[in-house]
């Protein structure tokens, strides 16, 4: 009969068990050499990386070479891309894309703008356009668009098929307000008079006056349905040039009320004053 030894150990109590496990372990020391081995290691690596970080921001090839610029505008476009046809912006990992972005948005042409970097060495920079919207007598006449921010001069009324906006007091005050104004009334308006519209005159009672295209009458609309004044006007001109001949100014502004002035007499009409008078 067999006798085996040693594999009793595997049935020891619990307690017999944690003693014999105490009596095998070996006591560990964390002594000095060890601290300064960790030391050693964390200091190598911390070096380590410092150098891969200075070898990265200083690397010609992750110097900026390239910029491309995506815009409808093909001026704004070639202003930009002349612009950054000398390397100015340094490596690709230190370019400040919010800064720069913020740079760009300062022309007037461009609403918004998108940066992306395209390692190794490339920027792609993509444009969103203002669009015109209207002609801006302040100060002189300027391209707007529909936020009322100035574009560029404008020194040709020619230029541009679109209606002049002023303002009775050259927008001395409320030029925003005024401008918002304006622009409900110009979105509002049906193509066909939009397209012969010439000028809108701004006030300080938020009144509108209209000028269109062949068209001596003044039409004065209110800020809150300009549309429905107009087309109102539209149909009861008739009836008043009946009553009263040519009209020089209707203002449709009055809840449930109409202005009218006559115009003035041309010609044979008008009555020449004796001499002296």
């Amino acid at each position: 009969m067999a006798t085996f030894i040693g594999t009793h150990r595997l049935f020891l109590r619990t307690g017999e068990r944690d003693l014999l496990l105490q009596k095998n372990r070996r006591r560990r020391v964390l002594r000095l050499k060890h601290v300064l081995l960790l030391f050693a290691l964390q200091a190598g690596f911390f070096l380590a990386v410092r150098e891969a970080y200075l070898f990265l921001i200083t690397w010609e090839e992750l110097a900026i070479r390239k910029v491309e610029v995506i815009c409808a505008k093909d001026n704004l476009r070639r202003t930009l891309e002349n612009h950054f046809a000398v390397p100015r912006l340094g490596n690709i990992l230190l370019c400040d894309l919010q800064a720069l972005r913020a740079d760009i948005r300062r022309l007037a042409w461009v609403k918004d703008v998108s940066i992306q970097k395209v390692f190794p060495s490339s920027l792609r920079i993509s444009i969103v356009e203002r669009t015109p919207f209207a002609l801006l007598e302040r100060d002189g006449l300027r391209l707007a668009d529909e936020e009322g921010r100035a574009l560029e001069r404008v020194y040709s009324l020619e230029e541009y098929d679109l209606p002049v906006v002023s303002d009775e007091n050259g927008f001395a005050a409320g030029f925003f307000e005024k401008w918002e104004t304006a622009g409900r009334c110009l979105k509002s308006l049906p193509p066909a008079e939009w397209a012969r519209l010439l000028s809108v005159r701004c006030s300080d009672y938020r009144t509108l006056e209209l000028v269109f295209e062949d068209d001596p009458v003044r039409v004065v609309v209110g800020p809150e349905s300009p549309a429905e004044d107009l087309a109102r006007f539209r149909s009861r001109r008739p009836e008043w040039e009946g009553l009263f001949g040519p009209l020089a100014v209707v203002n449709m502004s009055y809840d449930g009320r109409v202005y009218l002035r006559a115009a003035e007499p041309v010609g044979d009409d008008v009555p020449q004053p004796d001499k002296g008078d």
